[in-house]
């Protein structure tokens, strides 16, 4: 089968990996976004997908209008079979999705029609949840809305955050992918339940902050949805905080929300909640790498009841 895989985002990787590995396919081009301005130079930057790609001497192709006449035109060209996405970001027209003979799919790390939008994985996280999956669809001109072709369950295990989960998703999506493709042209097409769809959307920096007035499941699900990257965060002595691990301490303690309320050698310090403590495990000061909350403590001489936030 002759694929045209488009993706931008770390979580594209495995299936374009299984792909080009396979001797059953063949990738005769990936599309992907554009260079973009990163970090605090704001230098352009390669997608993850189109770093890999160039790595793997694959023909790479990043418009900025990839619906545009010239893009098309150019796309077709390939004479592919089936183009297939995962985390592209960008809108694929409808001269596109009909111009190969095997349609247009598009890999969902969510069980569609649930998440749809693009932070699936983080909004599984932040709701506690405790499934997940990953769901392959044809691409329709609405958002995530396509008929189902294949979906499977994944575990999310008791405390896992962002990033352990997002990895062991994209495999899935790589194997259920290559499982798909054989029998694709067979496969039924069953239509999402819409009434029943439930939506992701874009994370704000503001949504990074830890709010401690919340309960400690609150706190815990949002550090464990923004880690390792970006990270939650709070303030402490004026400069940034991210709280990158933490784990629940069910006791009450004295001290307002916010406040250090304690401090365990060895292990971290824990802060005051609503509803008890959290226990700091990992975290990372502005400028600095990631480090355990115990080392961060000697260095910075945090002091019982000093309060972290604004």
């Amino acid at each position: 089968m002759k694929i045209i895989f488009a993706g931008s985002s770390a979580y594209a990787i495995p299936a374009l990996e299984e792909l080009h590995a396979s001797s059953e396919h063949e990738v005769v081009l990936v599309l992907s976004q554009p260079p973009r301005p990163k970090g605090r130079k704001r230098r352009k930057a390669d997608t993850a997908l189109a770093l890999w790609a160039k790595q793997h001497s694959l023909q790479l192709f990043s418009p900025e209008d990839v619906n545009s006449p010239e893009s098309v035109k150019c796309i077709l060209s390939y004479d592919a079979d089936v183009l297939v996405t995962a985390s592209y970001g960008l809108f694929i027209g409808k001269s596109l999705r009909q111009g190969f003979p095997l349609g247009a799919i598009n890999l969902h790390p969510s069980l569609l029609p649930r998440y749809r939008g693009p932070t699936p994985i983080q909004t599984a996280i932040l709701q506690g949840d405790t499934i997940t999956g990953n769901s392959i669809f044809k691409l329709v001109a609405k958002m995530d809305a396509g008929p189902i072709l294949s979906q499977k369950q994944l575990e999310i295990w008791d405390g896992e955050n962002f990033s352990s989960l997002h990895d062991r998703l994209a495999k899935q999506a790589a194997e259920l992918l290559l499982d798909l493709l054989p029998n694709l042209a067979q496969t039924p097409e069953i239509p999402q339940h819409h009434d029943a769809a439930t939506y992701s959307k874009l994370i704000t920096k503001e949504e990074l902050i830890l709010d401690f007035s919340q309960t400690r499941t609150s706190l815990l699900n949002k550090i464990r949805a923004f880690s390792w990257e970006p990270g939650a965060y709070t303030l402490w002595r004026g400069s940034k905080l991210k709280i990158l691990a933490a784990k629940s301490l069910p006791e009450s303690s004295d001290f307002a929300p916010g406040s250090i309320s304690k401090i365990i050698k060895n292990e971290g310090f824990a802060i005051a909640g609503s509803d008890g403590q959290i226990l700091v495990q990992k975290v990372q000061a502005a400028g600095k790498k990631i480090m355990s909350a115990w080392a961060y403590h000697l260095g910075a001489k945090l002091e019982l009841g000093e309060k972290l936030g604004k």
